[in-house]
C-alpha cells in the first residue's frame, strides 16, 4: 500500500512504498494520479529505475498508457559533468519548461543518477496555491491581463551567474496571467521569473512592478520546496501547475547528473540550447 505524505509548503508530496518491479494496478494508478494533481509534485526516494520506468510513470499520470513513443530520449541529462549535459552551469530562475510553446509539457521528471553532497537543490513553487493566496486587490488587477512568455532568460532579472544558453531563434506566445488547469480547472498564476517578458496591457516599468508583486507571492520562501538531491531520488512535476528553479551549479563543483524525462514528447521541433563550456 502506498503512503502519501504531504510536504508542508503548499506544494509536493512524498510517495513511499512504490515498487518499480511491479506493474501499476488500478489502486496504484488512482492514488498516484490523485496525489499528482492535488500536490503538483511527487517525490520518490531510493529508487533504482531505468529510463523505461521513468517514462512509463510520467505517461501513466496523464492517461497515456499506450506503447512508448517512437522517439526515445534516454540520453537527456541535466549535468555539469556529462559532455552533452543540459544546463551544465549557472543558476536557473523559476520557470515551467516550454511555457512559451503552444503545447507546453504536461509532466517533467528528474532522476538522480549521480549526485554528490553539496550539489544544488531544485526549488519548486506552485502557481495554483500562489493564485489561491493572492490578495483580492492584486487578483482583480491581473485577472484579465495577458503575459508574453518567451524562451531563454528574462533579460532584466537575475545576474551574471544565470545559465545563459545560445539560441539562433527565440520563441514566444501570449497567455492569460490566470490560466485554468486543463485537467483540474484550478486557476494557475501563470507567470515566471525566467520566461515572462512583459504584461501585454502594461508594458514597461509599470508591468514589471506588477510582475514583481506576483513573484513575491509565487516564490515566498515559506511556500517553496527545496529538494536536496540524493542518488536514487525521483522528482515528478506537473509542469503546468508548478515551476522549478535551482541554485548556481559550477562545472568544477559537486557532480550533479539528473536524467530528465518528459511527457508527452512535444510535436514542436525546436533548437536545443547550446552552452559555452569554455
Amino acid at each position: 500500500m502506498l503512503e502519501i505524505r504531504k510536504i508542508d509548503k503548499g506544494v509536493g508530496a512524498e510517495v513511499i512504498g512504490l515498487d518499480p518491479g511491479k506493474e501499476f494496478d488500478d489502486e496504484t494508478r488512482r492514488l498516484l494520479k490523485a496525489a499528482f494533481f492535488e500536490n503538483g509534485a511527487l517525490v520518490f526516494r531510493d529508487l533504482d529505475i531505468d529510463y523505461d520506468f521513468q517514462d512509463k510513470l510520467c505517461r501513466m499520470l496523464i492517461d497515456d498508457d499506450g506503447p512508448p513513443p517512437a522517439e526515445r530520449r534516454d540520453n537527456f541529462f541535466v549535468s555539469n559533468k556529462k559532455e552533452d549535459g543540459a544546463a551544465p552551469y549557472g543558476r536557473l530562475l523559476f520557470h515551467a519548461d516550454m511555457m512559451w510553446a503552444e503545447e507546453p509539457l504536461k509532466v517533467l521528471s528528474l532522476y538522480a543518477t549521480n549526485v554528490e553532497p553539496g550539489s544544488a537543490s531544485t526549488s519548486v513553487a506552485s502557481g495554483v496555491s500562489a493564485f489561491e493566496r493572492l490578495p483580492d486587490d492584486l487578483r482583480h488587477r491581473v485577472e484579465d491581463l495577458h503575459a508574453v512568455q518567451a524562451s531563454g532568460q528574462a533579460y532584466n532579472r537575475g545576474g551574471a551567474e544565470l545559465a545563459s544558453p545560445k539560441r539562433d531563434q527565440e520563441r514566444s506566445r501570449v497567455t492569460p496571467i490566470t490560466l485554468p488547469h486543463p485537467r483540474t480547472g484550478q486557476p494557475i498564476l501563470y507567470v515566471s521569473q525566467q520566461n515572462t517578458r512583459e504584461i501585454v496591457e502594461l508594458p514597461g516599468d509599470k508591468g514589471e512592478a506588477v510582475l514583481q508583486e506576483l513573484f513575491d507571492e509565487l516564490y515566498a520562501p515559506d511556500r517553496v520546496y527545496e529538494h536536496e538531491w540524493r542518488n536514487g531520488d525521483l522528482l515528478v512535476l506537473d509542469n503546468l501547475a508548478v515551476q522549478h528553479g535551482r541554485g548556481e551549479v559550477a562545472l568544477d563543483g559537486p557532480t550533479r547528473t539528473l536524467r530528465k524525462v518528459i511527457a508527452p514528447i512535444p510535436k514542436l521541433k525546436y533548437e536545443r540550447p547550446v552552452y559555452d563550456r569554455t
